[in-house]
């Protein structure tokens, strides 16, 4: 497996993740994952408050274009996927490219990405979105209602709405929007970049120097080069994100953007996990919560879709991705591709394992 770096577009990515960080919230970051809370960093929160006092005296206008529930696309993002920005020199050439894009091109775009977002990673079907898309174009007075069905905040679906009704301003509102604010991310992501791109360009050379699955050894099994739909796979380093793997399979050119701080909490794990103890008590401790438990049954009965099982919990979507999220750290569980669609698996290994050690260490004298 190939890996290729890229230093512009790990910029401009951030760039435009930027605004987002209006809301940060140092306890949202830390309980994302509350298995390993103790492995993040310091040095990075004060980072992650920087960004968000330099966007908040926009902050008014940027809630327009970015929602906080993480169940929610921004604005941004939803133009991303068929428009990439790979290849582009700068945030301000890409977001200009679409400009030429037509009124009709924009609106189809931004409901294709809608419907597939809205899908369970299981049953992801770029062509039911296509045709999706072109429907409700041709007939937009089904948006509305349409969008009233998507798992999104109610302020996403009307700020997504008014977007549908002038695509092409609304976009036009968003650059103005960047035009202010990316000298200020400019002058902060200054600071910082050498110090990306050389880790950059030295995780993907270590990736591609390691044996077998190099991507499972960094990230201690939370992530497998089976699950990647590119050879060679573009890389991005987020700063923005710092804390993040994320896995852009919707993008018509896919990429994974690995957070700048992410590996530093996998090697502090994997220090403390040298006699295998940390990860018993990590297993039993997410057990031990009665949601997660329940959650790893559905997955254990091929139950995998969010939706269906916040409904079978009665909880919401948010808080089954929440519990996946530490199920996957704990290694209780993990992603896999079946036929081209991702899909949560039970770890029996790992779990049979972490069982059988207990055992050896109960039955000691």
């Amino acid at each position: 497996m190939k890996f290729v770096f890229h230093e512009k577009e790990s910029y401009i990515f951030d760039a435009l993740q930027f605004p987002g960080m209006l809301y940060y919230k140092e306890k949202d970051i830390l309980e994302a994952d509350d298995n390993f809370i103790e492995f993040m960093p310091e040095s990075s929160h004060l980072i992650l408050k920087e960004m968000y006092d330099l966007i908040l005296p926009y902050g008014d206008r940027v809630k327009k274009f970015y929602f906080e529930s993480n169940e929610n696309h921004d604005f941004i993002e939803l133009l991303m996927v068929r428009s990439s920005f790979m290849g582009k020199e700068n945030p301000l050439d890409y977001l200009r490219s679409l400009l030429e894009k037509s009124e009709e091109e924009l609106l189809f775009d931004a409901l294709y990405a809608m419907d597939y977002f809205d899908q369970d990673s299981s049953v992801q079907d770029r062509k039911a979105s296509l045709e999706k898309a072109e429907f409700l174009v041709q007939n937009p007075q089904e948006i509305m209602p349409w969008l009233n069905e998507l798992s999104i905040g109610s302020d996403a679906k009307w700020q997504l709405y008014s977007f549908t009704q002038n695509p092409a301003e609304t976009l036009a509102s968003y650059i103005s929007l960047m035009e202010e604010i990316l000298p200020e991310f400019e002058k902060f992501y200054k600071k910082y970049k050498p110090e990306i791109t050389d880790y950059g360009r030295n995780f993907v050379d270590r990736l591609m120097k390691m044996k077998g699955d190099s991507l499972s050894e960094v990230s201690n099994g939370i992530i497998t080069e089976n699950v990647l739909t590119r050879d060679p796979m573009d890389v991005l380093i987020s700063m923005v994100n710092s804390f993040s793997i994320m896995l852009n399979t919707a993008s018509e050119h896919p990429f994974l953007a690995w957070g700048c701080d992410i590996e530093k909490i996998f090697i502090a794990i994997r220090e403390k996990e040298a006699n295998q103890i940390q990860e018993r008590v990590t297993l039993f401790k997410n057990l031990g919560d009665r949601t997660r438990y329940d959650v790893l049954m559905n997955i254990a009965k091929g139950i995998t879709s969010t939706k269906v099982i916040a409904k079978n919990l009665n909880v919401s979507s948010a808080t089954i991705s929440y519990h996946l999220n530490n199920l996957v750290t704990a290694k209780l569980i993990y992603l896999s591709q079946q036929e081209g669609k991702y899909t949560y698996k039970v770890n029996h290994e790992f779990i049979e394992k972490r069982v059988r050690d207990l055992m050896e260490d109960l039955s000691r004298e």
